[in-house]
């Protein structure tokens, strides 16, 4: 474990949206940084890890986590764009879950954030029919494989219209508080694309950190200053 991590999400990347390219050679640079990394999800515009669904992209990311987790902890939580991955492809990070969120032993929660806002009742059930052993039973059975991930993100992309244009501060903060109480110190959460920041009496701190996919830039926290910055992964330091 690293003195500092490096923490990622949102990247969306896909051969389509022509971001594929920046993203692995961001990746390259950070093989010269002795730094975690942590993916907080939707690092893929979509991710099904079965085989026949998985793309060129996705294995030469396999690979390159594979390699570089004997020299830091390379941590991945799922987010919605992400299916199966934690059942699939554990083996291939230091720790991968599809749980609401991670907790580190220094008390730092990793969280997507797809779960926080409870009034999001079009996504959850959707999240609920799509991330089971029954539907990846039958994805992973089924004929026509491009077609059922045409299908799913349109899906994703119709289950929250209304709630991705405003940030549920109300029910990040009532997360924050309880996660604080369970012994959380810092929180650091993605999926909103935007970012903000909470801190309580306590000086707990919560962050949402903001979208590669807009922006390009990773969040960067240090374990022991405490300090925690956003930049281009570009303007780096070594």
């Amino acid at each position: 474990m690293h003195t500092q991590m490096i923490i990622i999400t949102d990247a969306h990347i896909s051969k389509a949206n022509g971001n594929h390219a920046f993203f692995f050679k961001m990746l390259e640079s950070f093989e010269r940084k002795n730094r975690d990394l942590i993916f907080l999800g939707d690092i893929f515009d979509l991710w099904i890890a079965l085989p026949r669904y998985e793309e060129e992209i996705h294995r030469n990311f396999i690979v390159w986590c594979r390699r570089q987790k004997s020299q830091r902890t390379i941590g991945y939580l799922e987010g919605n764009h992400e299916y199966y991955l934690a059942n699939e492809r554990a083996s291939d990070f230091t720790w991968c879950s599809a749980n609401t969120w991670w907790r580190d032993a220094g008390g730092v929660l990793f969280v997507h954030g797809d779960q926080i806002n409870r009034k999001d009742l079009n996504y959850r059930a959707f999240r609920k029919l799509a991330k089971n052993k029954i539907s990846k039973f039958i994805i992973g059975r089924l004929p026509f494989g491009p077609q059922i991930s045409k299908s799913i993100k349109q899906g994703l992309k119709k289950t929250n219209i209304n709630f991705r244009l405003q940030l549920p501060k109300a029910e990040i903060e009532d997360f924050a508080q309880a996660r604080f109480a369970e012994g959380a110190n810092v929180i650091f959460i993605g999926h909103f694309h935007m970012q903000y920041h909470y801190r309580n009496r306590d000086a707990k701190e919560l962050h949402v950190l903001p979208d590669w996919f807009s922006t390009q830039k990773v969040t960067i926290y240090d374990r022991d200053s405490k300090e925690i910055k956003s930049i281009h992964w570009e303007e780096m330091d070594v």
